[in-house]
């Protein structure tokens, strides 16, 4: 089933791909997912308890140090000295199962010589995917205060797949594929292998870094295809513009839109169009001018759906959220000594 869905997952990427809302893409350093977390820099890692909490902490260690934003190193900005904050864990097993499958295909099975088949028959196999699942549980700990400032968890996964034959015979004609139903069995997670819980608990502990630290993404502002306002929904150019943006054509595209933008001022599609171009150049304060006005005009349209609108809404939020985000981010990226008083007022 697991194969079955990545296969369909591939298959659908192309598609999911082409179907994208057009727009312009540009990067953004973006708050961790937990935004207190960013106000210590300075840490120490603790102790990480449970099977292969050794390995955990290891990790965790290894992925603060590899974090970087604007070029730089976020962690250890002061020297191990000035540490005032702590992380430390735990590891717990979740699960440890295995599925059975029974495959039956045509192979050599005589060999005259090495890669030299002699004979071709039908070979019978089995074979055995073992999967071990685990949690692990990080917290940080204020050294100052002994406050605990958040705990979280993330799971990680590890497979192992082990085939073996189990028969071999001249081909009679009989099917190939699957010749018999999977079985699976779980077993008690205390007993799984070492290796894979220690591979598990590393893909896990990779999952915190969007937590513990900010990152930069990938963001897309997009484009409203279509107009609400008669005004811009019958200038060729509109679309003119909007074929220009799936081309990749920013800069081309962008120029439509001032274009347009001063012809008709109150099209509410076109200044949307003219705050993605402006979220994208980095200008977040005119995004937020127009698609506040984008807002304010659609919102007076009769009989207007508010599906037709909601794209200009939640660009308006996301460019509220990013200069949020940005304000603090600085405010943490200060001198030591001045972030600190600073973030807890800008975050409230």
């Amino acid at each position: 089933m697991r194969r079955l869905f990545q296969a369909c997952l591939l298959l659908a990427l192309p598609l999911m791909a082409a179907c994208a809302t057009p727009g312009y893409d540009y990067r953004a350093r973006m708050v961790p997912g937990i935004p207190e977390a960013a106000a210590y820099r300075d840490v120490r890692i603790g102790q990480f308890r449970g099977p292969a909490g050794d390995v955990a902490e290891e990790e965790f260690a290894r992925m603060l140090d590899e974090v970087v934003l604007d070029g730089a190193p976020w962690f250890g900005i002061g020297g191990p000295e000035s540490a005032h904050g702590l992380y430390e864990g735990r590891v717990d097993i979740d699960k440890w199962e295995a599925e059975t499958r029974f495959e039956r295909k045509r192979d050599c099975i005589e060999y005259d010589g090495l890669f030299d088949c002699e004979h071709r028959g039908i070979v019978e196999t089995e074979c055995t995917e073992e999967t071990v699942e685990v949690i692990v549980t990080a917290q940080l700990i204020d050294t100052d205060t002994h406050r605990r400032v958040f705990t979280r968890t993330q799971g990680g996964g590890a497979n192992h797949e082990s085939c073996v034959e189990v028969a071999k015979y001249d081909d009679d004609g009989r099917a190939l594929g699957v010749w018999r139903d999977p079985l699976y069995a779980s077993y008690d997670p205390r007993g799984a292998p070492y290796g894979m819980i220690a591979d598990a608990a590393i893909e896990a502990v990779r999952r915190f870094r969007t937590d513990v630290a900010p990152y930069d993404a990938t963001v897309r502002a997009e484009i409203m295809t279509e107009g609400l306002i008669p005004e811009e929904q019958n200038d060729p150019r509109f679309a003119a513009a909007v074929e220009a943006t799936k081309r990749g054509e920013m800069l081309g595209a962008c120029a439509q839109w001032d274009e347009l933008g001063r012809e008709w001022p109150d099209a509410p599609a076109v200044l949307h169009n003219l705050g993605a171009c402006a979220e994208a150049r980095g200008d977040m304060s005119t995004a937020q001018l127009r698609y506040a006005r984008a807002a304010e005009i659609a919102s007076d349209i009769p009989l207007l759906k508010d599906k037709k609108a909601k794209p200009i809404f939640d660009a308006l939020q996301r460019v509220s959220n990013r200069r949020i985000d940005d304000t603090y981010l600085n405010n943490v990226t200060r001198e030591p000594e001045t972030y600190e008083s600073e973030s807890e007022d800008v975050r409230s």
